[in-house]
């Protein structure tokens, strides 16, 4: 009777990691491939991945019969929050090195869509805000909150789990067609997952993810300026 159950728990677990996994590049590739980036493209993309979070938040609740978040959020003092965001950003930083390798060696990257994505976001700081909180919120719970401590129930060790959410992770980023991107969000989601199973706080993960995006964001509208400035 364990076994059989072990085997039904098992099932549900890889039917929610499927869901979680595969909902948002099928739905990409459905409704947006080939649509370019504009204003409402973004807008509705976004609104597809809390989308995604609500179905699988209702998958653990009525199918798995868990809570979405496995394991209980641990509570930290005052400075845990600063220290873990500036250990976090400084991390983040190298994993953007660590990217740029390929191109050292001439790898010539593809990073228009990219670039076209920023663009639109920099031509409006609300849709820079709601992308930014919906990057840190949706996939701060999806792949760290809700993957991880359901592959470290399947493969019963901690390396696999950080190693297929960070894979997980990086293919949803898949639509840009950059190896930059591939390379810098596995290595992001190793570093985010890791931290996770340390330290059992999503919230610190939530907002430091918001938090990067944003200043990312910021980042790449002032240089945007700053170049158009000195063009003219």
């Amino acid at each position: 009777m364990d076994t059989i159950n072990n085997k039904q728990n098992n099932t549900l677990l890889i039917g929610g990691i499927f869901i979680a996994s595969l909902f948002y590049p099928v739905v990409w590739f459905l409704v947006f491939l080939g649509k370019g980036y504009g204003f409402n493209i973004i807008l509705i993309s976004r609104l597809f991945i809390w989308l995604e979070v609500i179905i699988i938040f209702f998958y653990a609740q009525k199918i798995e019969k868990n809570s979405f978040l496995l394991w209980p959020e641990k509570s930290y003092g005052f400075w845990f929050y600063p220290a873990a965001f500036g250990a976090l950003y400084l991390l983040r930083i190298g994993v953007g090195i660590v990217a740029l390798i390929p191109k050292l060696f001439g790898w010539q990257d593809n990073q228009q869509i990219m670039v076209q994505f920023l663009t639109i976001l920099s031509k409006s700081m609300p849709l820079m805000v709601f992308s930014a909180i919906t990057a840190g919120v949706t996939e701060e719970l999806i792949f760290r909150g809700y993957l991880v401590p359901r592959l470290e129930l399947l493969f019963k060790n901690k390396y696999m789990p950080v190693i297929v959410s960070a894979l997980l992770f990086s293919f949803n980023h898949y639509r840009y067609f950059s190896l930059y991107e591939i390379i810098f969000t596995f290595l992001f989601g190793v570093v985010f997952a890791i931290h996770y199973q340390w330290y059992r706080n999503i919230k610190v993960l939530i907002v430091t993810h918001i938090l990067i995006d944003f200043i990312s964001f910021l980042l790449f509208s002032l240089l945007q300026s700053l170049h158009l400035h000195y063009k003219f």
